[in-house]
């Protein structure tokens, strides 16, 4: 598909009230298959993406360095690394092709978490990494990174946690940080995660009533506007993954991580109540870096179950700031691992689409949807972080993009 540069939209205080008041029943749908009436049946779901998997971008002419992706009353919400105006920058697409910045009536972006935490280093917040999930009871949760007042001279990160009752927020942070293991070097790239136990109706491969428009049903269990079946389904046991931020206590080198002895960034699997907040049991390390095959690193984790009970982890590997970043997937039978690595989804500086620096991935529950930041090589490569957006496939072990 071509790229689409967007423009910025102004969002009103009465706009901003009638978008969080849309009814929960109006569901995502593809421009090129539908133009959505202001109401539209409970059974309704979006029609299968065409065309075929595909790479798009970029949606925005400013960074969105480690977007995240969600879903509320047929709009899909993305959430970004702080910016120079706010703490956490959200974009907004109608269709996943035309994607534009939320800001305010003077042009302003609107920022989901205007204040951090008492826990935060507010000389130097960093805020990065955001990501958006939906609770059970219809409230919105948001995990970050920030740099904590715990660690020496506050250059840590560690993971916060902030609820809201609507999708834009404004965010309302926890007094304390969530996961803060500043021996380890702190903690970032927190991601939400429900393993659900009874799938959802209206999405996956199997869809024996599919009309190519919609579900043929009127069951209620429809995840993409039911609270307690979102991200896929009901019930389960809800996870917050998250990256250990080892290369932070490094010895030097690429991301300071590229001399050895090479210290270990794991990706950790936290199990939580169904308020996302309420820690249980230990983490569990579900993956981490190979030395210097990975430069060191592995990164921004991103958890799915496929229609078919898979699990797929989506992480970044290599430095943010080299052309190799690069999107890769690991797959498992149990949430708790092991993972297995897969071949590389996106790789840096090395792929049709023309793209260095990718990485900082998030995808959708369904599978489907992706959002990442990546710079283009034809341009030369700035570091820039912009938005991109991906169509991908799972089919058992297997992704395709």
């Amino acid at each position: 598909m071509p790229s689409t540069l967007t423009t910025t939209l102004t969002f009103s205080a009465a706009l901003l009230t009638t978008i969080n008041a849309l009814p929960w029943n109006v569901k995502p749908f593809n421009r090129q298959h539908y133009s959505p009436p202001s109401w539209v049946p409970h059974n309704f779901v979006p029609p299968n993406p065409t065309p075929a998997p595909y790479i798009s971008g970029p949606e925005l002419t400013v960074n969105f360095p480690d977007p995240c992706i969600i879903v509320v009353n047929g709009t899909y919400y993305s959430f970004a690394t702080g910016s120079a105006a706010a703490n956490i920058p959200i974009a907004y697409s109608t269709d996943f092709v035309n994607w534009q910045l939320v800001v305010d009536d003077t042009g302003a972006e609107v920022d989901a978490l205007p204040t951090t935490g008492d826990w935060v280093n507010m000389t130097s917040p960093n805020t990065w990494a955001p990501d958006v999930s939906q609770l059970d009871n219809g409230k919105f949760i948001m995990y970050y990174s920030a740099t904590a007042l715990a660690s020496p001279g506050g250059a840590h990160h560690c993971v916060g946690a902030a609820t809201a009752d609507t999708i834009l927020g404004p965010y309302v942070p926890l007094n304390s940080s969530l996961v803060c293991p500043l021996a380890q070097g702190g903690a970032i790239d927190a991601a939400g995660f429900k393993d659900w136990s009874d799938k959802g109706y209206g999405w996956g491969r199997n869809l024996s009533s599919w009309n190519g428009w919609g579900w043929q049903g009127n069951d209620p269990h429809n995840p993409w506007c039911e609270p307690s079946w979102s991200q896929g389904g009901n019930g389960g046991q809800r996870y917050v993954v998250y990256k250990v931020d080892g290369n932070s206590i490094g010895h030097g080198g690429i991301c300071n991580n590229g001399i050895p002895p090479i210290v270990g960034t794991p990706i950790m699997l936290q199990a939580v109540a169904a308020d996302g907040v309420t820690l249980q049991g230990a983490p569990v390390e579900i993956l981490n870096n190979l030395g210097l095959i990975d430069s060191g690193v592995v990164e921004a984790p991103s958890l799915v179950k496929s229609d078919t009970g898979e699990y797929v982890l989506f992480y970044s590997r290599n430095c943010y700031s080299s052309v190799n970043y690069t999107e890769s997937y690991a797959t498992s039978t149990n949430v708790n691992g092991p993972y297995t690595r897969r071949t590389d989804l996106i790789v840096g500086g090395n792929n049709t689409a023309g793209l260095a620096g990718t990485g900082g991935a998030t995808v959708l529950w369904d599978g489907v949807h992706m959002v990442f930041h990546a710079d283009a090589l034809a341009s030369g490569f700035n570091n820039d972080r912009l938005l991109h957006t991906a169509i991908i496939d799972i089919e058992g072990t297997h992704v395709t993009i």
